[in-house]
């Protein structure tokens, strides 16, 4: 198994457990926003942690803080989204599948705007998958 094949499977297991931990919350009608300052800020500390480890300094381009920054932007809102659905009683087994077909976002903007390629078999294969995400959630 290539190594991107097991940290991508390692991020599965990461967000499986976010959305969990999101539900969690939900259920103990934590404000949202409360949350995400806490889980902001221990993944600031693993971060920093990461560079202290792997003994590199933090070099960033000022384009690249730009895109880490919509990246903060777009995953701050996705989260504050996720934990209010929760909050208002919204089933994990109905909205992490929903919120999990964000890859199709993700696949479309890669070939529209770094021009990677789809295949017809990953044509197929995202098709499956937001089958099998309509079926569990509902």
């Amino acid at each position: 198994m290539s190594l991107p094949i097991v940290l991508a499977l390692g991020g599965l297991v990461g967000f499986g457990l976010s959305n969990f931990f999101w539900k969690v919350a939900g259920i103990n009608k934590v404000y949202p926003a409360s949350f995400m300052v806490v889980e902001t800020l221990v993944v600031l500390i693993v971060a920093i942690a990461i560079h202290f480890f792997q003994n590199q300094s933090f070099v960033l381009a000022p384009r690249m803080a730009g895109v880490a920054s919509m990246a903060g932007l777009s995953a701050g809102f996705a989260i504050f989204a996720t934990m209010s659905a929760f909050n208002v009683g919204g089933e994990a087994s109905i909205v992490s599948p929903i919120t999990s077909l964000g890859f199709v976002v993700a696949v479309l903007l890669a070939y529209i705007l770094l021009k990677e390629p789809i295949t017809s078999t990953k044509l197929i294969g995202s098709g499956l998958a937001i089958v099998a995400i309509l079926f569990l959630s509902r």
